[in-house]
């Protein structure tokens, strides 16, 4: 007894129902491994991404504040070239003046709530009002006005919530020096919390939880957006909760909070400012997607390993059923008969010297709608299309000639053939032959089994299908990728390029101008009146205006010259190795061209004229910022001069190089 039932577990554990035990557990092992990597797979990138949208919201807010305290340092660096010198050392009628200019100035910036001009100790010579008391911000300690000023960086000021309207507030200030470069004083920008908050709409972008605006070192909040109210904050280490802002001029990135925080932050610090911005995002919103791709495929896996089960439990009931059926195949030919009957494959022989069918299964019936009877004596193509019909015969001369040779390995082959029905249809068929040899081993009959497999070869026409299609927008998206970074360096009405693709190519260029020692010119143009033409015809005009001096540069300009819209009705020209003079004769062409220009609005005639600004490397300027402030000088210049001319830039004397009408 203990022999047989040794034996028995050693059938149960390595039979064939023993092998689909394991090999069931191992596919089951494989595919439970394979979701457990995707699913982290997904929930890794689900992460990145969230991190990676996060950061980019920080960033895109980053370089839109560092643009527009860029912007506004270049308007107070105008502003401080037109106020008198002696406004900061003499009082009378030149304060009169520099307060009438701030006020101009002011109305002409609304993102600016008030403009101070303060002596070199920080106390007040003339405000619009409404803004600082530098006397009582800056009168206890100079040194903090005057440090920042000295360096020739931009002061940022700290200043307290407006007690009535409880509006944030940032003061921003800059020096003012005389001929030799000494601080004589400072202009100080009072920036309304709502020009500051317009920076941190994203449109259409993430749903952040937070995004705002900070000062480095304190923390303090100059401007930010939440869903709860307060500004973003981040959790530290010990559990209290600060800001985490490096030293300005650091790299910023992703300061991981953990999930019980429930958000990813980022931080991006402003340029050279000492102001960060902070963005978060809830991560229920990051993982919403993993979540419900995770519950799917859990709820997928169920299923398949059910499944797998009752598969495993089918096959073991069949394995059992087999070992019946062997053993009574070998008992009579009967029972082996019995076995080929109840088969879903069609099992076939054929006798090789008339190669004719001598036996077909009924499952045939099922399969191609012929009864066993009506095939058995009949040819092997009787079913088979032309082709298969071919294709078959010759394989079967070949194998014959291989099996004569010695070749074992010819006697079993599969093959896949086309059978027509009953009806008239056809379909796809797999065929198993085994060449049975005589006594002496010559092949006189072939045993064969055929399988319907016309669903199967349906499922891969349709992935090749899908496959293509695949490719196919694969390819169409990055038709569109590449549509999408040209549009990204293109002004949308005039089609020129945008002041992005301005700074990175006038940073190459005057690489290259210093490098090589070639000439280099820039040219600013500006349209004269622009805003009067706008008020009286309509922005429509205004736009037409605008395209057609596009227009006119375009058609006038060598391959390698860049052609901008540097802002509003400002265009700039990128002049690459073109001499001062040159860079003239090619304004004033421009200048000549643009006065010729006529819109027709119903019976109207409107015609418009431009003022345009040269500066040159090296000439007047040796870096991008110099050669940029040098051709908006020497555009102020023109427009002061009358407009419609064409002005150089010069330093401290009268401009001999001047182009204007009739000249």
């Amino acid at each position: 007894m203990d022999a047989r039932a040794s034996r028995q577990s050693w059938r149960l554990a390595f039979g064939p129902r023993g092998r689909q035990v394991f090999f069931f557990l191992l596919t089951w092992l494989g595919v439970a491994s394979l979701v457990a990597f995707l699913l982290g797979e997904g929930y890794r990138e689900a992460r990145h991404t969230a991190e990676a949208t996060t950061l980019h919201a920080s960033q895109l807010v980053a370089e839109r504040t560092r643009m527009a305290l860029q912007q506004l340092q270049a308007d107070l660096e105008l502003l401080a070239t037109s106020v008198p010198g002696d406004a900061f050392r003499q009082g009378g009628r030149f304060r009169e003046d520099l307060h009438g200019e701030l006020r101009r100035y002011v109305e002409r910036h609304p993102g600016i709530r008030s403009l101070e001009a303060v002596d070199a100790g920080g106390g007040e010579i003339a405000s619009t009002g409404g803004g600082l008391r530098s006397t009582a911000i800056f009168g206890q300690n100079p040194q903090a006005f005057q440090a920042p000023l000295l360096a020739g960086r931009l002061l940022l000021i700290d200043l307290p919530a407006d007690r009535q309207s409880g509006r944030r507030a940032l003061g921003v200030g800059l020096a003012v020096r005389d001929g030799f470069g000494v601080v004589q004083g400072g202009l100080v920008a009072v920036l309304d919390s709502a020009y500051l908050e317009r920076l941190l709409d994203l449109g259409n972008g993430p749903a952040l939880a937070g995004l705002g605006i900070y000062r480095t070192g304190t923390g303090r909040a100059v401007a930010y957006r939440s869903t709860s109210g307060d500004p973003v904050v981040l959790p530290s280490d010990d559990g209290s909760v600060r800001h985490q802002l490096p030293e300005p001029g650091t790299r910023g990135g992703l300061a991981r909070a953990g999930e019980s925080a429930g958000h990813i932050y980022a931080l991006q610090p402003v340029g050279e400012h000492a102001l960060y911005v902070a963005a978060s995002l809830p991560t229920e919103d990051a993982f919403a997607e993993w979540r419900k791709t995770a519950a799917l495929v859990g709820f997928s896996s169920l299923l398949l390993f059910l499944s797998l089960s009752l598969l495993l439990m089918r096959l073991l009931r069949a394995g059992r059923q087999d070992e019946l059926t062997a053993a009574r195949l070998v008992e009579s030919e009967a029972r082996y008969r019995t076995l080929a009957e109840n088969s879903h494959d069609v099992i076939w022989t054929i006798d090789i010297r008339s190669r004719t069918y001598t036996y077909v299964s009924p499952s045939v019936t099922a399969m191609l709608g012929f009864a066993p009877q009506d095939l058995v004596g009949k040819p092997f193509d009787a079913t088979l299309t032309r082709e298969s019909a071919r294709r078959m015969a010759g394989e079967i001369d070949l194998r014959l000639r291989r099996i004569a040779a010695g070749d074992q390995t010819a006697n079993v082959f599969v093959s896949e053939v086309e059978q027509v029905c009953s009806d008239g249809s056809v379909i796809a068929a797999e065929s198993v032959s085994s060449y049975l040899l005589d006594a002496e081993g010559v092949a006189r009959t072939i045993l064969g089994i055929t399988r319907n497999v016309s669903e199967r070869k349906a499922a891969e026409a349709a992935l090749r299908e899908t496959n293509r299609q695949l490719h196919a927008r694969i390819d169409e998206t990055g038709r569109l990728q590449a549509a999408l970074q040209e549009l990204a360096v293109r002004d949308g009405l005039t089609g020129l390029y945008n002041r992005r693709y301005l700074d990175e190519t006038l940073e190459r260029e005057v690489s290259r101008a210093r490098r090589e020692g070639n000439p280099l010119a820039l040219v600013m143009i500006d349209i004269d009146y622009f805003k009067r033409v706008n008020d009286t015809y309509g922005h429509q005009v205004g736009d037409e205006a605008l395209r057609m001096l596009a227009s006119v540069l375009l058609a006038n300009i060598r391959t390698e010259d860049v052609a901008c819209r540097y802002g509003g009705e400002e265009f700039l020209m990128l002049l690459p190795n073109m001499p001062l003079e040159a860079a003239l004769e090619r304004a004033e062409l421009w200048r000549s061209a643009v006065q010729d220009l006529a819109i027709t609005l119903g019976s109207t005639r409107i015609t418009f004229t431009v003022s345009l600004g040269v500066a040159a490397y090296p000439e007047h300027g040796k870096t991008p910022d110099d050669l940029t402030r040098c051709a908006d000088q020497a555009l102020y210049r023109a427009k002061n001069d009358g407009r419609n001319q064409v002005s150089v830039y010069g330093a401290c004397q009268p401009v001999d190089l001047m182009v204007k009408r009739g000249a």
